[in-house]
Parts: C-alpha cells; structure tokens; sequence
C-alpha cells in the first residue's frame, strides 16, 4: 500500500469545501452592494474582491492559514480600491 500524497489527501478530506461556500456567500454580498451602487447610479464591481475575501475566511476554516492570508489580504486590497473607484465616481459625477 502506498502513502497518499498531499493533493490526495486534500480531496479525500473534503479540502475546499468552508473557501468554496465562503466565496460564494461573497459572490451574493457583492452582488447586492453592486446592486445598491447602480440604484444610486454607480457602476461598481465589487465582487470580485468580496469573493476572495470570503474564500480566505473560508481557508481559515481549513486551517490553511497562508492561503487565507493572500485572499483576505487581496480582498481588502480589492475593497479599498472598490471604495476609492465609487468615491471618484461620484465625485465625477457630481462634478465636485
């Protein structure tokens, strides 16, 4: 018999699971703060970044703590950016 290897035992475990449901739950999140944003008359994309901010909780929960680092990491990057892209929207718009 033959040991498994990491991606082996990964699968058998069921890694992925807690990312896949937390970037998924961040895909909806994401999804009505765009929805918010274009009543208002903003054209957003903040999905992208609230997804892989949930995915990196998710990784928290499968103990891969240096996988949940990057994504949450990227993912404050990405909402920050998200955050200075609607501000200059609006300010252009307003034409502040």
């Amino acid at each position: 018999m033959r040991e498994l290897t990491n991606n082996e035992m990964a699968a058998v475990a069921g890694a992925g699971l807690f990312s896949d449901v937390g970037k998924g739950i961040g895909f909806l999140i994401g999804s009505v703060i765009d929805q918010g944003a274009s009543a208002g008359g903003l054209t957003t994309s903040s999905v992208d970044a609230v997804s892989q901010l949930g995915g990196g909780i998710g990784k928290i929960l499968e103990l891969n703590i240096s996988g949940a680092i990057n994504d949450i990491g990227a993912g404050v990057v990405g909402l920050v950016k998200y955050g200075i892209d609607s501000i200059n929207s609006l300010k252009s718009s307003t034409g502040a």
